[in-house]
């Protein structure tokens, strides 16, 4: 009998390791594949965007799985918010994640819509978590670093055109609502070489809407405020024209050195 209670005892203080040893928030499960969304809440932005799913283990077999919209916890509307490019998706064997295309609009992501989905599967028992998937429509921007700046065609009321190219760096920095950035010259050089002017223009940001550029705030030297037009991006250069409310404009590229910039307009 006392034998029995060590082997008992032993037995106990194993189990109470090994569950011990798994985190809380992981679920454990021998050996099913159970459906869930891989995440509670996904962002997306316009365009294209990838819903994605997965299983606690490996299927062994294909599986059909379809995305459902969920209109009534949606601020979102299927057909004018977004569309849902495919709603079917087959889990291949031997994988754990699959996903579903929907397409958002620039309005939808500008406006901060929301969709809500669930999923169902003819062949695919259902986990207890995550069985609902929020998609929060917004528009990323990732414009931060410093570039290198050439201006040319700089005019100021009063002084002769310089046609430049006037060369130098310039940093973009993200401030907290994450689509605006500070400019540490938002003249581009100009100023520099403008006779009587103070060396660089600061107080302007830079908006960067779901890829559309604008200018916001005003000069803190002059007090002026920019606007921006012929966007061009050309690869690794962004090209666009510069006015401010005193007059004065110019055109400037801006280069990067680790890649291509998005497609701005």
């Amino acid at each position: 009998m006392k034998k029995f209670l060590n082997y008992f005892l032993l037995a106990s203080l194993i189990t109470v390791f090994i569950v011990s040893c798994k985190p809380d928030d992981e679920p454990y499960f021998e050996g099913e594949s159970l459906l869930h969304f891989d995440r509670p809440e996904q962002t997306g932005p316009d365009g294209p965007y990838l819903v994605t799913y997965g299983v606690t283990n490996a299927v062994s077999t294909d599986h059909n799985v379809t995305l459902v919209f969920n209109q009534s916890k949606s601020s979102a509307i299927l057909g004018t918010d977004f569309t849902i490019v495919e709603s079917s998706d087959v889990l291949k064997a031997g994988t754990t994640r699959g996903d579903f295309k929907i397409s958002i609009t620039k309005a939808a992501a500008l406006a901060k819509k929301r969709a809500v989905f669930t999923m169902t599967s003819s062949s695919l028992k259902y986990a207890t978590f995550n069985q609902e998937v929020i998609v929060n429509f917004a528009c990323t921007s990732a414009l931060a670093g410093t570039y290198q700046y050439s201006t040319v065609n700089a005019f100021a009321p009063g002084l002769p055109l310089v046609s430049g190219p006037v060369t130098g760096n310039v940093t973009l920095t993200a401030n907290a609502a994450g689509n605006e950035y500070t400019i540490s010259d938002s003249s581009f050089g100009a100023y520099s070489v403008w006779a009587g002017y103070a060396p660089t223009s600061t107080g302007i940001r830079l908006v960067d809407q779901c890829n559309t550029l604008s200018f916001t705030g005003a000069n803190a030297q002059y007090g002026d405020t920019w606007s921006i037009s012929n966007v061009v991006v050309n690869g690794n250069k962004l090209t666009f024209r510069w006015t401010t409310s005193y007059g004065e404009y110019a055109t400037t590229t801006l280069t990067k050195s680790n890649g291509n910039w998005p497609a701005l307009n």
